[in-house]
């Protein structure tokens, strides 16, 4: 937050820097792929933006117009006294005046946002900016409709920091709150079916509970049901966005595992994230990353006869998104007859994952294109070489991994898998995952290269504002 003439000013001047090197940046040959240079220029204008949004909100002070200003909580109200005093036009030097005090000492407050001053400081404060406060200190009518909308959003299960990253316009300052509040409700209604009077309504929200979207698997214990929901609607939207505007063309996909394999091999030339992505793709079916926390693990719909993939990671280990894709590829190979279907995955440690048959079926499919038919056997000689003794057992896969010339990374979470299993019969609960972790590798950037694909057989200028938005904004961090 700007807080005086002064950092207005080294604010401007950071906004020409800015300026200056996104130009350069634009007017060169990127030195990488379009999709990293597009990322750093953005990156660019996200930061100048930020200080254009500070600016503009200092300024906006400045101008008087705001007479009233929202607290939430006692904690807002040191924010709240440095903007009363911008906006009745008081310098820093001005208030210590006032207060007795020298303006070293306000600009010290002000710079902790009164983190040390006393309550009796922070009343005196309030008395020589002349302010009234009451049980609530209200702001323009349009950011109360935010912070009512944010609020109601929170309770359907979408926090701030989703709406923010994932839904709200980016072409849009947070303060400009009749046009945020306009456009994000455009684009909730598109996803959600909401419509403006029910976003901003008393009533609370319901999810819609579309049949396209409903898991196969039962909600596990302890998940979080209304944000799972919620953000199961959002990823199916994308989906269908996706579905509708594919221009690959649709082919069967092979329920063998070993015709995957071969079709790889002899087309790529080897069994990479890279080469399974293309492949999957070429079979007409597109593949979409997202990388939020929680909710549901991988999703594969069949919209209107498409197969779309949701792979949902934050890590960057290539072997998991291997094994991720081959497995939703083989849900997606499942009962070719049905136009519409779905199956929403939870986490890969879930009982109800784990026992079911489907399940076991595509871990054995996705393991088995990875390291061929001989998949089970590897496995077995990782636990035979350790002889009975889990410490024994990374060096074991280590080992087996080279003698087979494996994925190191890939051996390692069917391991993982195994013990999971193993675990559930004997009742002697073994988690491996961690040691599976530190065994893995990272050659490309799995979800850019998603992202890059996607946008290859997308026509995103065709999309409708709120839909192309949608779609570049998955890719946000």
């Amino acid at each position: 937050m700007i807080k005086n003439n002064k950092q207005l000013a080294l604010t401007r001047k950071r906004i020409e820097e800015f300026s200056g090197a996104i130009e350069k940046l634009q007017a060169e040959e990127p030195r990488f792929s379009p999709l990293l240079a597009k990322a750093q220029i953005d990156a660019l204008i996200c930061q100048r933006d930020e200080l254009v949004q500070q600016a503009e909100e200092y300024e906006h002070l400045l101008s008087g117009d705001l007479v009233v200003f929202d607290v939430n909580s006692l904690a807002d109200l040191p924010k709240a006294l440095i903007m009363a005093r911008i906006s009745t036009g008081l310098t820093q030097k001005d208030l210590a005046e006032r207060l007795g005090m020298k303006e070293q000492q306000i600009q010290r407050y002000e710079n902790t946002e009164y983190n040390s001053a006393s309550f009796k400081t922070l009343v005196s404060i309030v008395e020589a900016l002349d302010l009234k406060i009451t049980e609530d200190v209200f702001l323009p009518k349009e950011s109360r409709e935010q912070n009512i909308l944010l609020s109601k959003l929170s309770d359907a299960g979408l926090d701030k920091t989703f709406i923010e990253k994932r839904i709200a316009p980016r072409d849009v300052m947070p303060f400009d709150y009749g046009l945020w509040v306009q456009k994000t409700v455009e684009k909730l209604s598109s996803v959600f079916g909401w419509t403006k009077e029910q976003l901003l309504g008393d009533a609370p929200l319901v999810i819609g509970r579309d049949g396209s979207m409903v898991a196969r698997f039962k909600m596990s214990v302890g998940a979080n049901e209304v944000y799972t929901s919620a953000y199961t609607q959002y990823a199916y939207s994308i989906a269908n966005i996706v579905a509708n505007n594919c221009s690959l063309d649709r082919k069967a996909i092979p329920q063998e595992h070993n015709v995957v394999r071969e079709s790889i091999l002899e087309t790529y030339g080897e069994i990479t994230f890279e080469s399974i992505l293309f492949y999957v793709t070429s079979l007409g079916t597109p593949v979409i990353s997202l990388n939020d926390s929680g909710a549901f693990h991988g999703a594969t719909w069949r919209i209107q006869g498409r197969n779309v993939i949701v792979l949902k990671q934050k890590s960057r280990h290539t072997s998991k998104w291997m094994f991720d894709l081959l497995h939703e590829l083989y849900h997606a190979s499942q009962s070719p007859e049905q136009e519409e279907f779905s199956v929403v995955e939870l986490s890969e440690t879930s009982d109800e994952r784990r026992n079911d048959q489907e399940e076991i079926d595509a871990n054995n499919f996705a393991a088995k294109v990875l390291l061929g038919e001989n998949a089970e056997s590897y496995i077995e000689e990782c636990f035979k070489n350790a002889n009975g003794k889990i410490a024994w057992l990374k060096g074991s896969v280590t080992q087996v991994a080279e003698k087979y010339q494996l994925d190191c990374g890939v051996l390692a979470y069917q391991v993982a898998n195994r013990l999971d299993a193993t675990s559930k019969k004997t009742g002697n609960k073994v988690n491996w995952w961690g040691a599976a972790h530190n065994l893995q590798t990272s050659t490309c950037e799995p979800n850019i290269l998603c992202f890059e694909k996607l946008l290859s057989h997308i026509n995103i200028e065709r999309l409708n504002t709120e839909n192309r938005e949608l779609i570049e904004q998955i890719s946000a961090e």
